[in-house]
Order: C-alpha cells, then sequence, then structure tokens
C-alpha cells in the first residue's frame, strides 16, 4: 500500500534530572486507504421464483490513520484506526495496536484473527470472489458459500490478541486468542449474560510458506479455528479448518483452496467450500476465471451453490484501476432455487 507521510516529533522519554539528556524519537503518521466504485446490473430468479432484474451502484472504502514511532532498541510501535467511508453499522471498521521487532509483531485490538490473515484464497483480477462478492449483486446468494475463508463469520474482527512470527525459510506462523465475538465491548465475558448472544473463547492458528524458485512462486496456506464456547449461537462442536494454494509462472497465476466447518449454525451440520481460479497479467491488464462451490447440510437437507466469476482490471496509474466482473450464480436450496448474473464495473483506488 502507498502511504503518504505527515512528519510529527513527539517526545519519548526525558531525563529526571536537568543535566540528563533528552532522548527524542520521530513519529511517521501514515494516511492510506482504498475506495472503490461500482456499477453494475444484475438479474437473479430468487428463491420465491420471481425474477429480480435492475441497475445498481455500490460502493467499498476505507481510510486508514496509522502512527507509528521506532525506537532506539528498533522496537516499533504503532496504532491502526480504519474509518468506514460509508454508512454501516459500525464507523471504525478495525483499530489496534501493534509492536513489532525481529521477534515478529504481537497485536492488540480489533482485527482479523490469524487463520484468516494467512489465508491464501482464490485469486481474483475482477472485483473479487472469495469474499462472497457476488452475493452484493445476486438476490439470495450466500455469501458463506461464495468464501474459502469463513473464519471472520464467527471473529468478526473482534478484540483480540494476536502474534504473527517473522518468515523462516519461507515458513511463517501465527495465532490469535478472541475472548468474545463481539466489538467495542468494554465488559468482561460473562457466560450467563452471553451464553445465547456471542461466541465465546475462539482460538486461531495457521501457518504459510512462500517461496520463490527462478521464475516459480508457490504460496501454501492452512488455519484452524476452534471456539470454546460455541453456545447456541452458532453450536456446541463448531471447528473450522482451511488451506490454500497460489502458483504463479510467467504472468500466470493458479490458485486453490478448501474449507470445511462443522456445526456452523445451529440448523446447519457442516459446510464445505472448494474453489480454485486461473489468472494472467501482462503489463497493466488482468484477467482471472474462477469458481467456487459450497455445500451446507442440515436436518431440512442440503443448500448448494455454485459462483463463477470472470474479472478483470487495467491498471490507469499508481493505486488507480478499471476494475470489472461478471458473476453467474446458481443456488440449489431446500426452499426453492435461486439462479443469476451480473456484470459490474468500477474504479478501484489504493492510495
Amino acid at each position: 500500500m502507498k502511504t503518504k507521510f505527515l512528519s510529527t516529533t513527539a517526545l519519548v522519554a526525558a531525563g529526571l534530572v536537568g543535566s540528563a539528556p533528552v532522548l527524542a524519537a520521530e513519529w511517521e503518521i501514515a494516511i492510506g486507504g482504498y475506495y472503490n466504485q461500482y456499477v453494475g446490473f444484475a438479474s437473479t430468479d430468487n428463491l420465491a421464483g420471481d425474477t429480480i432484474s435492475a441497475l445498481d451502484v455500490q460502493e467499498d472504502g476505507e481510510i486508514h490513520f496509522m502512527p507509528s514511532i521506532t525506537l532506539d532498541n528498533g522496537l516499533k510501535f504503532g496504532v491502526e484506526v480504519q474509518l468506514e467511508a460509508s454508512t454501516s453499522a459500525d464507523h471504525i471498521d478495525e483499530s489496534f495496536l501493534f509492536v513489532s521487532g525481529s521477534f515478529g509483531e504481537i497485536l492488540l485490538g480489533m482485527e482479523e484473527g490469524a487463520a484468516n490473515t494467512m489465508h491464501f484464497g482464490v485469486a481474483s483480477h475482477g472485483i473479487g470472489l472469495d469474499a462472497g462478492d457476488s452475493g452484493d449483486w445476486l438476490v439470495d446468494q450466500v455469501g458463506e458459500l461464495t468464501s474459502t475463508s469463513n473464519f471472520d463469520v464467527i471473529d468478526d474482527n473482534a478484540s483480540k490478541i494476536r502474534y504473527i512470527s517473522p518468515r523462516f525459510s519461507g515458513f511463517q506462523f501465527a495465532a490469535s486468542y478472541t475472548p468474545e465475538a463481539s466489538k467495542d465491548d468494554g465488559r468482561v465475558p460473562n457466560e450467563a449474560d452471553n451464553h445465547t448472544v456471542v461466541p465465546e473463547g475462539i482460538f486461531q492458528a495457521a501457518a504459510n510458506y512462500e517461496r520463490s524458485f527462478g521464475d516459480v512462486e508457490i504460496g501454501v496456506s492452512a488455519g484452524v479455528q476452534l471456539v470454546e464456547d460455541g453456545n447456541q449461537v452458532i453450536g456446541d462442536d463448531f471447528w473450522m479448518a482451511a488451506g490454500g494454494i497460489t502458483l504463479g509462472v510467467g504472468g500466470f497465476t493458479i490458485s486453490g483452496a478448501y474449507s470445511y466447518e462443522n456445526d456452523p449454525t445451529p440448523t446447519e451440520d457442516h459446510r464445505t467450500n472448494v474453489g480454485g481460479s486461473i489468472g494472467y497479467a501482462q503489463g497493466p491488464v488482468g484477467v482471472s476465471l474462477g469458481a467456487i462451490y459450497g455445500t451446507s447440510e442440515g436436518p431440512g437437507g442440503n443448500d448448494d451453490q455454485l459462483t463463477i466469476e470472470l474479472g478483470t482490471n487495467y491498471a490507469l496509474g499508481p493505486g488507480v484501476s478499471a476494475v470489472g466482473s461478471l458473476y453467474y450464480g446458481d443456488r440449489d436450496a431446500p426452499g426453492g432455487d435461486a439462479k443469476g448474473f451480473a456484470a459490474v464495473g468500477g474504479i478501484a483506488l489504493s492510495f
């Protein structure tokens, strides 16, 4: 991410006697973020049997404020606050403090868990597929069935402690613990209070491997999420595991990912997602074709969904791209079938 720096100086430590030297360190305040604006047309035959066709305008953006300071001993302390650029239930999306050094990074606050951070999902040169993006356009398409990384569905950037190791010979490890799946909660977790409100005791562990061999680049990831107190919100035996792989050579990128969730909700017994993509980039142009298939098994029967994306982007300049995607979704649910398509284009800014 390219950032702009605003210079400032802060007093970090001072001597306790008048003759002692004053130690000062310079703070750097980086401002970054992204803003994406899309226009698209979608047509879906929904679960009720109706055809829903409409033109829509959607946006997604955040402004990131990132002050940090590096002390004389090499330790770096910093804060990041992410402000949502559009109306949402919580205008501060993520907010955390971190300290990093040769030991890795320790983070405290509202941010993604270890497994979600380390995961290699289904890659896209378009608007996106592996974050359930098609569900923003296709009526009755379920985002959790079009994503191989649903760790944040339970965790949802809740307050946590997270550790990420340095990279050793291509390997990196991470772990995180979230006391309760809620944001901005100033109370100590109370099982009597929260037993039917939010899950408590969320643990994530993950590892990935990145290495280049000449012109070949490879990445592999694996992660797991466990919930101590599943309670009645998500089921008593909830756990999730996911893995991904990416391979790049000569402008081509091939990716694949898989996830499994045990007892994800009171109405589902299992949920499995698998997907892959192939992409090619040459100069400012990139194009990709990807698909994700998800199935959810429950007492009422299986809920199956296939989503396909043809995506493209064109870099107009540093941090400025024209992007577009064609989506097709087909869902076979116990209550009916839903299928449709969407054509979406827009401008993506990263700064």
